[in-house]
């Protein structure tokens, strides 16, 4: 029998995520795609500045910048003006992360490199036209059973397995779960076309004006464009994707001129959430375990991140950490984030921006067109990057604080050899122990802490110095003369703050004394 410590069903971005989330943890795993070859389609389009935050601690950030657009100002034009209707610059980004903006690029591009990375990676192996039939778990572990190319019917066994097998999981569905949620009541089309004249050198996004009609483009790549539109009124599924109905919608969106239709389809838009992650040694993640609307680009995202969540606690459990909190706390984490942040965000956007009267939409347009005066893009920045989730409810995370169970905000450092790097540099395999040096951390001596924490062998402890106290040569210090990072985490009387390897503060503590410091680590990371 086949063996590994965990089983993948799933090759798509979700799937190759998990892998290579193991992989930079040093976890093998075993992963079952069902399809012989990647699907050609673009699908997802864009990459939110928290999953290029997760590409970046994997050390591909730099391979998908090349291939892809990076968006960091946004200029909204409507067909047959000459200059934008709304300009929206993306720099909120730039002060809240490493990444300044949202990335451009086709799905079937995005699960390539992700691919790449995976079997550069030497820790997975991958099972092309591999169908998973069924599996029973029991107290050690899962055996799964899979249909190879040639229709042999084999057993695999994993001590986990994760369904990251779509909207249509057979790992969801063996388990009794269904998504539950609602389903709107408009269908929207999507069509991939490729423009080669002068068209295709039109500013984008682009809406066009009709009435009763929500029709916009966007160019992911040299010449070619996708088109994002409602149905009109009569219009049924198989109509709207007669070669008249296509021809209408490049018609208004770019003008008259020839192009090549390479894929659309007609679709309803959900928002579905599984009651549940995970049963026992089996989890779900991704469009498995939760679909919403394609309003806002969360979708893809939000499974990457679900097994960003995933991995780091996957790793510590089979590194002996345990198991009970670690597995509980990511169905308690990322379901919230979830329902709380992606659904209410897309739903927000799909109900005010695509279903809604002329009139709404006309007001909601207006909002957009007068937010950058209004500050809104500044306020509205974590939301629409998805660096809001809140994990304050987890099983696992404690302390007191602003920041605890939230991202860790980032900032600029300078290391101890006099070298810049990022605050979210420092995590991500391993977890950090931060200890903001104020001079009001009580008795502390690094030396005495590391050695309080020396069965976490991968625990990371920095000494950090505001600019003005940067004196220390074995400590970090604050980059900003402004001391903008001490701000943000604000450091008053002394704090600790443990990052977990994706990036989130499981724990803080003000002034705390040693015996609270180390409840509070082990508690985040299961040790």
């Amino acid at each position: 029998m086949n063996e590994s410590p965990a089983l993948i069903v799933g090759g798509g971005p979700v799937g190759l995520s998990l892998a290579l989330g193991l992989a930079r943890q040093g976890v093998r795993s075993t992963l079952f795609e069902a399809k012989a070859e990647p699907d050609p389609h673009s699908r997802a389009l864009g990459i939110m500045p928290r999953t290029l935050e997760i590409f970046r601690s994997w050390g591909i950030y730099d391979r998908f910048l090349a291939e892809g657009v990076l968006l960091t100002r946004v200029n909204v034009w409507i067909a047959g003006q000459t200059k934008p209707a709304a300009q929206i610059g993306l720099g909120a980004f730039a002060r809240l992360s490493a990444v300044p903006g949202v990335l451009v690029l086709p799905q079937d591009r995005t699960e390539a490199l992700l691919l790449e990375a995976v079997k550069a990676g030497g820790l997975t192996e991958t099972m092309v036209g591999h169908q998973a039939l069924s599996f029973e778990q029991d107290g050690n572990g899962v055996s799964l059973r899979v249909s190879s190319p040639d229709g042999a019917v084999q057993t695999y066994r994993g001590r986990y397995l994760v369904g990251c097998d779509g909207a249509h999981s057979m790992v969801r569905k063996s388990l009794g779960w269904e998504l539950v949620g609602k389903t709107y009541p408009t269908r929207v089309m999507l069509a991939d076309v490729r423009l080669r004249d002068e068209r295709d050198q039109l500013p984008w996004p682009r809406l066009a004006p009709v009435r009763n009609l929500a029709l916009a483009a966007l160019r992911y790549q040299p010449e070619c464009w996708r088109i994002i539109s409602t149905l009109e009124q009569g219009e049924t599924e198989q109509t709207a994707l007669e070669n008249s109905a296509i021809d209408r919608r490049v018609s208004l969106l770019f003008g008259p001129g020839t192009y090549e239709h390479l894929w659309s389809n007609v679709f309803q838009i959900h928002c579905r959430t599984s009651p549940h992650f995970r049963h026992g040694s089996v989890l779900i993640a991704g469009d498995a375990a939760h679909i919403n609307s394609p309003a806002g680009g969360q979708g893809m995202n939000s499974g990457i991140q679900d097994v960003h969540n995933l991995a780091w606690k996957l790793a510590r459990i089979l590194a002996g950490a345990e198991t009970e909190p670690l597995l509980a706390s990511y169905q308690v984490e990322r379901r919230a984030a979830v329902i709380n942040n992606v659904d209410r965000y897309t739903d927000f956007l799909t109900r005010f921006g695509l279903f809604a009267p002329s009139l709404v939409q006309k007001a909601f347009g207006a909002l957009v067109r007068n937010g950058p005066r209004l500050g809104l893009i500044s306020f509205f920045a974590p939301k629409i990057g998805m660096l809001d989730a809140d994990y304050r409810n987890s099983p696992i995370v404690s302390g007191i604080g602003a920041w605890v169970g939230r991202r860790a905000p980032d900032g600029d450092l300078i290391a101890p050899d006099g070298s810049s790097l990022r605050l979210s540099d420092l995590a991500g395999p391993q977890p950090v122990l931060l200890l903001f040096d104020d001079g009001r951390l009580p008795g502390w001596d690094v030396a005495r802490v590391a050695q309080s924490f020396a069965g976490i062998h991968d625990l990371k402890i920095v000494p950090l110095l505001s600019s003005q106290a940067a004196k220390r040569t074995d400590a970090y210090c604050d980059a900003s003369s402004k001391g903008s990072l001490w701000n943000s985490w604000k450091v008053a009387g002394g704090l600790a703050a443990l990052i977990r390897p994706d990036g989130f503060v499981g724990w803080t503590g003000h002034r705390p004394f040693p015996l609270e410091l180390e409840r509070g680590v082990r508690r985040a990371l299961g040790a």
